[in-house]
């Protein structure tokens, strides 16, 4: 398989040729007429930048249109039309947003009379000849808006159709993680400069977060209809980085958070506090003037983040975890002539946080904690060429290792010790993960009068794994947990308080490996001067699923409606998702060869008789049914264990989830920098994985709260029994969820002039589906009752979201800024709590009037998020400047809970604590915060 990607991969590389801009790039078509209209053919244009000493030529053609591919964002460009018989004409201040074709029209007029200059299109105007549903955000735009703790992953939720996905793991990121069109958080597709930033192996964030000073543009798209996009349900984030220009610039920022003003943390009765310091200093300019230019940024967070331990042994109700992250780019570019361009950038994203998602909080003491590390790097060298006025490749390498990509250290290896309700001591749970990824790519571009034709080709590889799963294994130093009210030390415990014990043994070393194959064609064909047609294929190939025939068109329409600035947009396309190598860590580890966890109670074979660690497992020890995950499509392997003929199917492959997606908005600019949008998505993803237990006993019918079956009588139903030294629960991850999404959204927009910008952003959404993607815990209540026994409102559904930011600056070099946003309150699932039907999960849910409830029977109440800052500029000098600013954040220290205890209970009447919002980072949003920053830039 890989072999054929390969060669399918290099053969496309070698004879491909196509169109445009790039992700990265942009594309400028200039119209040049005569005072009547009319095409001025085999007229000179020139473009120039004087930021960078760019100049470019080009020719136009019998329409009288040049065409300039590939363009570079940095600085603003000036474009100049020459004929003989008549007067230059020149349009100015020109500035290009990346994957957009900018139209400028140049009118001559004869010698000694005004030429006429109109731009129809650029970043700051009506896109006219695009389909795509996108916001894009210049490096101005970002620093005018307030961002808790500068994370370049927050930006995202600027756009109303994007919330929030805390509550649904991986907050030890120390990321904002996010979910586009209802879709799983690691469903977005990330680029940077043109190269992929996706993490083949768990895909949970940016592979290698960047700096917030080194960013040109960010780009959220809710249609990725261009079919270079893939690796996503349907949503993308697109970045491009600054490059240096001709002068030296610098930008060095200190910022912090003090503890001292801030709210108490929600729900806590004691003060935590959150301090943070951040340092970053970026640096640009010439190597060689016009030639050579280099940027060098890096920045230093310090987070010391307090979370409270309530159990009695605790020696401190405090305690302080200690997160520190740096992120640090180097870019060099170089041109070897106006139309060979050569760019290197290398960064990293090191992170270690001492007690990650607050794990140590509650009854945990802080013997139970673990260091966190996550060391990204990434390294890209690109190549973009000119090779005529209207032909332009683009060849990219890209090198990423993260090493580790996840780590999990216990503050020291020991025996873990479970007090029910009272307190949990030790850890011996370890985790150290490596990926590294490797890239090549290769677009070559074409412009025809009416056509805009691109294709090109990638290929990555990928080789992960290392010791243990995402967030740790089993316990190497075993567990013992105590009985119920048992409050006797752990040196003066005895067999005889002790109600179980586990351990695990084995290797749990592994190593996968993955490539992803994908070549794609697409065409921008101007049918009229008011109509554009975007047609697009991609094909993918991922040897880690069973799916090697991933065919996915695009089609989209844009049309300007006559004598009005008004775009109607129309596209559908089909997006695959990439199933993440990670999965095949619970097969690797968790299948018929893999680790073995031994139970025991007090007096059984084998039970420690110290209440220390085993060294090995108990000679003589029967091994229990066990519970294994086994991997689709890999039946005959399965064989060599267990009759799989027996069990009610087994999945005949693993496939990669995939979307069809369509979309339909109108656009108009009222003028003065206004534009307003409405807009319609809707979005139906096919072949979701979800664990299913294929060998699950027979279904069990509740129709009354208290209804239960022992594990003893669902084990005698299944197709394989339980015996010892076979197995109970055989779990495979299948490919049947569905998942639908349907969202109406609003937009007003007024870029910046006249003192001020906004951005207002509404969605009303819902999403329902049969499983979550990208969530933990997804067992059904019951494996013989899938598809529409389990479709229902998502986890992800957020009925209504409102997003408000903008700036206005003030007299005396003072600017204050805002972002408001509210949000409809999240489902929660309701589940009894505990395995009511024996099936060795605890995902049943309960019985009301008679019917087993629906998943995420639970709503949540709205929140509500006020951000503020008002800074102040002082002019130290013709080029130096320095900027004091003060934050806010949820200014009206509303309770903002994303997390709710889920428990009813087996009794006719719920838990009282059904429905109370569960404490921790993980569930809660921030209280009121301030945060204060100096900057100096020249």
């Amino acid at each position: 398989m890989g072999k054929v990607l390969v060669a399918v991969v290099m053969s496309v590389l070698a004879v491909v040729s196509s169109f445009a801009q790039t992700r990265a790039t942009s594309q400028v078509r200039v119209r040049v007429v005569d005072a009547n209209g009319a095409a001025v053919p085999s007229a000179a244009v020139t473009a120039e930048n004087t930021a960078t000493g760019l100049h470019r030529t080009a020719t136009t053609d019998a329409t009288g249109i040049a065409t300039f591919n590939d363009v570079p964002l940095t600085g603003v460009y000036t474009f100049t039309a020459a004929h003989e018989g008549f007067a230059n004409a020149s349009a100015h201040d020109i500035h290009l947003a990346a994957g957009v074709a900018a139209h400028v029209e140049l009118k001559l007029a004869t010698a000694g009379k005004r030429e006429s200059v109109t731009v129809t299109s650029t970043s700051d105007t009506l896109q006219t000849a695009s389909s795509e549903l996108a916001d894009r955000f210049s490096a101005r735009e970002l620093n005018a808006t307030p961002i808790l703790g500068r994370k370049l992953t927050t930006v995202p939720l600027l756009d109303s159709s994007v919330r929030s996905a805390r509550g649904t793991g991986d907050l030890f990121l120390g990321q904002t993680l996010f979910v586009i069109n209802g879709a799983g958080r690691r469903q977005t597709t990330f680029s940077v400069d043109d190269g992929s930033d996706d993490d083949m192996w768990g895909r949970q964030s940016m592979f290698t977060s960047l700096p917030m000073s080194t960013v040109e543009e960010f780009e959220i798209l809710r249609n990725p209809i261009s079919a270079e996009y893939g690796r996503t349900s349907g949503s993308a984030i697109n970045i491009v980085t600054r490059s240096g220009t001709n002068d030296l610039h610098g930008d060095f920022l200190g910022a912090w958070r003090p503890t001292q003003i801030e709210a108490n943390n929600p729900l806590s009765s004691q003060k935590t506090g959150d301090k943070l310091a951040q340092g970053s200093a970026t640096l640009s300019g010439p190597i060689a003037r016009n030639r050579t230019y280099f940027l060098v940024s890096d920045e230093y967070t310090r987070d010391d983040r307090g979370a409270a331990v309530t159990s009695p042994l605790s020696a401190t109700p405090i305690f302080v975890g200690h997160a520190r992250d740096e992120l640090f780019l180097a870019r060099i570019d170089h041109r070897f002539s106006d139309v060979n361009l050569f760019t290197f950038r290398s960064n990293l994203d090191a992170l270690k946080d001492s007690n990650p998602q607050d794990a140590i909080s509650g009854i945990s003491l802080p013997s139970t904690g673990r260091t966190f590390r996550r060391n990204t790097y990434t390294t890209e060298a690109a190549l973009d060429s000119a090779l005529n006025e209207r032909t332009a490749n683009e060849a990219r390498l890209q090198w990423m290792v993260g090493s580790p990509i996840t780590q999990f250290v216990p503050f020291s290896l020991s025996t873990q010790f479970s007090y029910p309700g009272y307190a949990t001591i030790g850890q011996s749970q370890y985790a150290s993960l490596l990926n590294h990824q490797y890239e090549a790519a290769d677009t070559v571009t074409h412009a025809f009068t009416r056509h805009t034709l691109k294709a090109g080709a990638e290929f990555m590889e990928s080789s992960s794994g290392g010791f243990g799963q995402e967030f740790g294994g089993g316990f190497l130093l075993g567990q013992f947990n105590v009985k119920p009210g048992i409050r006797t030390p752990v040196d003066q415990l005895t067999a005889a308080d002790i109600n179980s014990f586990q351990q695990t043994f084995g290797n749990q070393q592994y190593n996968l490996k993955d490539m992803l194959g994908a070549v794609f064609i697409d065409d921008t064909w101007q049918l009229s001067p008011s109509l554009t047609a975007e047609l697009g294929l991609r094909y993918e190939a991922d040897s880690f699923t069973d799916a090697h025939h991933n065919l996915a068109p695009r089609v989209g329409l844009s049309y300007k409606l006559p004598r009005s600035e008004t775009v109607v947009r129309a596209s559908y396309g089909v997006f695959y998702g990439e199933e993440r190598t990670d999965l095949a860590a619970a097969d690797k580890l968790n299948g018929p060869e893999g680790v073995l966890t031994f139970s025991a109670q007090p007096g059984q074979l084998g039970f420690p008789t110290t209440l220390a660690a085993l060294p090995a497992y108990p000679a003589g020890a029967t091994v229990p049914p066990r519970n294994i995950t086994v991997r689709a499509g890999q039946r005959a392997y399965v064989d060599q264990f267990l009759d799989t003929s027996a069990l009610h199917f087994f999945p005949a492959a693993l496939l990669n989830p995939y979307s069809h997606q369509w979309t339909l908005a109108i656009e108009r600019e009222l003028g003065r920098g206004w534009l307003i949008t409405a807009d319609y998505l809707g979005q139906h993803t096919l072949d979701i994985e979800r664990p299913v237990d294929l060998n699950a006993p027979a279904p069990f019918v509740r129709d009354a709260q208290g209804q239960t079956r022992s594990a003893a009588v669902a084990d005698a139903t299944r197709p394989i029994a339980p015996v010892p030294g076979g197995y109970r629960r055989i779990v495979a991850y299948v490919n049947d969820g569905q998942a639908n999404y349907n969202g109406l959204q609003l937009d007003l927009r007024k870029r910046l002039s006249s003192r001020f910008s906004l951005l207002a952003s509404y969605t009303w959404s819902h999403t329902i589906g049969d499983v979550e993607t990208d969530v933990p815990s997804q067992d059904p209540n019951d494996s013989n009752q899938l598809g529409d026994y389990e479709k229902a409102t998502s986890l992800l559904d957020q009925r209504h979201r409102l997003s408000f930011s903008g700036d206005y600056a003030l007299p005396w070099g003072f600017t204050v800024g805002t972002w408001f946003t509210a949000a409809a309150g999240r489902p929660y699932n309701i589940t009894v709590g505990s395995d009511v039907n024996g099936d060795g999960s605890n995902s049943d849910r309960p019985v009301i009037d008679g019917v087993v409830i629906p998943r995420n029977y639970g709503r949540g109440t709205p929140t509500y998020d006020l951000a503020s800052y008002i800074e102040k500029n002082f002019r130290l000098s013709e080029r130096v400047a320095l900027s004091v600013r003060g934050e806010g954040y949820n200014l009206t220290n509303h309770l903002n809970v994303v997390g709710r205890n889920g428990t009813y209970g087996t009794g006719v009447s719920p838990l009282p604590s059904l429905g109370q919002p569960l404490a921790g980072i993980a569930n809660v949003e921030p209280a009121r915060q301030f945060q204060f920053q100096a900057r100096v830039q020249f």
